[in-house]
């Protein structure tokens, strides 16, 4: 959880390819903000890892009516954990989430978890989840803003990447406090100055 611009998708891109499991990203915007639309697409991005696979959700969704968002989760649940292997399903700007509908079905993913689904949710602000009790029981993990800020030591080595040359202390120590070790301030800092 950060605001815009701070790498969230960068860190868990790049985490996933140091993590070595197999791995399904969904991008989410308005037009996914629909229980429907949200579980096909959710079905169609866990299908390209396990082709054929949750046959039996994908068959619900097909129905006249939608069902309850708790038979939803059951047979979703159910046919994640027939899986062969794990793998991690990342959500990226969860925040553009909204229905209460598309909430309980994460809360059922997460309640027990799915034994071969990891989650990751990437956003802007903290999602309706129930994060004490995931927290107390060892089944989640934050990264949020102050983890995500550049240190004074990590903006020089930035800057001196970006420039070519390294800066002195004291324009590090105001880029840093200046920028809060936003990252996309920093770029921008480093393109204004690669032109002077």
């Amino acid at each position: 959880t950060a605001p815009a611009g701070y790498g969230k998708s960068i860190l868990v891109s790049a985490w996933l390819k140091a993590c070595g499991r197999p791995s399904a990203w969904l991008s989410l915007d308005d037009t996914v903000d629909d229980l429907g639309v949200f579980l096909a697409h959710f079905v169609a991005a866990i299908q390209i890892i396990f082709p054929g696979a949750l046959q039996q959700t994908q068959a619900l969704l097909t129905a006249i009516s939608l069902p309850p968002v708790g038979v939803l989760a059951g047979s979703l649940i159910n046919e994640l954990d027939e899986l062969e292997h794990d793998f991690v399903m990342v959500l990226d700007d969860y925040h553009t989430i909204h229905q209460q509908e598309i909430h309980d079905l994460v809360i059922a993913l997460l309640r027990p978890p799915a034994r071969r689904m990891h989650l990751v949710l990437i956003t802007r602000k903290d999602p309706p989840l129930p994060k004490s009790a995931l927290l107390a029981g060892n089944q989640m993990s934050e990264v949020r803003h102050a983890d995500l800020r550049f240190s004074a030591s990590e903006t020089a080595a930035f800057m001196q990447n970006a420039l070519g040359s390294s800066l002195s202390d004291e324009a590090v120590a105001v880029l840093a406090e200046k920028s809060e070790g936003w990252i996309a301030s920093l770029q921008l800092a480093a393109i204004s100055l690669q032109h002077r």
